[in-house]
């Protein structure tokens, strides 16, 4: 379960002072240190889900998850996100708790009614909680983690986040970056159920 992770940033580059709220470790310098930490912090959170006996589609769990795999960290994982972000394609901060009720409830009806094909289905539940962009950070490698293990726990085909440019970290990024782009702006999933199933 490593795909999810694209590495594209500069290890070197000095840790800018917005990334500096809320860490734990006040010893952290650079990006590749925080990118270090991050990821011991990921492979706990990993081991804690793959002991959760729960349903992974409740917004519950979803918090439960980033705080596990965030919070030796950041101060603030597993908290909802109280302040906006440059980008106006995600929600602000007062309409985050009712669209993650209202995914639950959308993805409850996916589920039951058998109607969407499971790859579709992982396409629209990843681009919705990409959209909402519940906390302050990780909600890329976040999204990613569980909308593989409810393909998991619903024997669905596993994405593969865009392996096939996993030699190409920046392109493969931006691929990503696009196809998402376009499923939130036009209603049209194709490019982000290939990106994520190739």
């Amino acid at each position: 379960m490593s795909d999810f992770l694209f590495k594209d940033r500069d290890g070197q580059t000095p840790l800018p002072p917005e990334l500096q709220k809320g860490l734990r470790i006040k010893t952290i310098q650079t990006v590749g240190e925080l990118d270090e930490y991050e990821e011991d912090n990921i492979a706990k959170g990993l081991s804690w889900l793959a002991r959760q006996k729960s349903d992974p589609c409740s917004y519950g769990f979803w918090i439960k998850l980033h705080k596990n795999l965030f919070g030796n960290v950041w101060s603030w994982a597993g908290k909802i996100r109280t302040h906006e972000l440059a980008n106006p394609d995600f929600k602000l901060p007062h309409e985050i708790w009712p669209q993650l009720y209202q995914l639950e409830k959308d993805l409850e009806f996916w589920l039951s009614a058998g109607s969407i094909p499971g790859k579709e289905l992982a396409a629209r539940f990843h681009e919705r909680l990409e959209t909402i962009h519940p906390f302050t950070n990780g909600n890329g490698r976040f999204g990613r983690i569980i909308t593989e293990q409810i393909c998991r726990r619903r024997r669905f085909e596993i994405p593969t986040w865009g392996r096939a440019l996993k030699n190409e970290p920046r392109k493969r990024r931006q691929k990503y970056i696009a196809a998402l782009t376009q499923a939130r702006r036009r209603g049209d999933y194709d490019a982000l159920i290939s990106v994520l199933f190739s």
